[in-house]
């Protein structure tokens, strides 16, 4: 017996391959950035995001602050409210960032499938193109997760403000509840899953929209429920294999690419210390910042560069099992010949 969601893989390599070789520079940096935002190659996140965890730390209360900061000269400044003022701005530039980011994500998703099946890699004009689909995606994709934190977050509520003692028979009933938890969020990241991987294509193959895309591809799920259940098994395991070696060649090339910012940053150290300044004296803390801020962008970089052949397979293993499933929305039909094997190099979708 021939699974369509394993021979999709031999397909999606084939393709995966002819996208990027020959190598490219231009194409290969529009890719990496697309993918920087599609992100995950275990999900239908963000994986590059992490890149920007360089694990700097700052003297807290346990440490001595040096002795070149001029704390008696800031009389009033640190308080508390200042200190929650400051907290409370910082956590809503984040969301913001994180609303803008994930907006951006989610029309990159369309981006991409467009770069996979034309092969023609650009951002600018199809950004624009699927502004659109992207904003409703992301709507749906918000109102999903916010539908199951409701579900789940009543019943808690219920028991915080509620004034309900967690003795020992009630804490027994919670295990049970949190298990039934994980399950609702394992089932919310399918489905966050199968939008991406192949409501997707959906709404560009039919111009449709996300519920009405649903609607469309739910038919075709049902009636390929294996082969769909051993995608999103080969997908889930391959995801996990995927991240662990994106993991370690993103850790020993940024081990590569932090020697010369280490060599540049010890050389502004020793020339302030020779110039009697102060690392933290403001012109330290500018210089050093910015060689701080260079490497960040540079692991963000390499991060986006490792993840993107992966992140590329991904969608095209999608495509191509959604294809094989559904005449009508097979969106890489050109890449296949009678034999079910992709088309020669140069092939563009029927």
């Amino acid at each position: 017996m021939s699974w369509k969601a394993i021979d999709a893989l031999d397909d999606a390599r084939d393709a995966t391959a002819s996208l990027l070789l020959p190598f490219d520079a231009g194409r290969w940096a529009r890719l990496a950035l697309i993918a920087l935002f599609v992100g995950s190659v275990g999900s239908g996140g963000g994986t590059a995001g992490n890149a920007g965890n360089t694990g700097f730390t700052f003297p807290v209360d346990g440490g001595a602050p040096p002795t070149d900061f001029p704390i008696d000269s800031l009389p009033g400044l640190v308080t508390s409210s200042n200190v929650f003022t400051l907290v409370v701005a910082l956590a809503a530039i984040a969301i913001l960032l994180g609303i803008v980011w994930s907006i951006v994500g989610s029309v990159m998703q369309f981006v991409l499938v467009d770069a996979v099946v034309s092969k023609d890699v650009r951002i600018r004009k199809p950004f624009r193109e699927r502004l659109g689909l992207g904003l409703r995606l992301f709507v749906f994709q918000i109102g999903l997760v916010l539908a199951v934190l409701l579900l789940l977050g009543v019943p808690l509520a219920a028991v915080i403000f509620g004034g309900i003692n967690i003795g020992g028979s009630v804490f027994l009933l919670a295990i049970p509840l949190v298990f039934l938890a994980l399950l609702v969020f394992l089932v919310l990241a399918i489905a966050l899953q199968l939008t991406t991987d192949f409501v997707v294509p959906t709404m560009i193959a039919e111009d449709r929209q996300v519920i009405d895309s649903w609607r469309r591809v739910v038919p075709v799920f049902r009636s390929e429920f294996s082969e769909f259940g051993l995608y999103v098994v080969v997908r889930f395991v391959l995801g996990i294999l995927a991240g662990i070696a994106i993991g370690v060649a993103v850790a020993l090339l940024l081990l590569v690419v932090a020697i010369p910012f280490a060599i540049v940053g010890g050389g502004i150290a020793l020339a302030l210390a020779g110039a009697q300044v102060g690392v933290f004296s403001p012109v330290g803390v500018v210089l050093l910042g910015i060689v701080g801020l260079l490497f960040v962008l540079t692991a963000i970089a390499v991060s986006a560069f490792v993840q993107m052949p992966v992140v590329t397979f991904f969608r095209y293993y999608s495509l191509f099992l959604l294809g094989s499933t559904d005449d009508s929305l097979d969106l890489v039909s050109g890449f296949r010949t009678d034999d079910d094997s992709p088309a020669p190099e140069g092939a563009t979708p029927a």
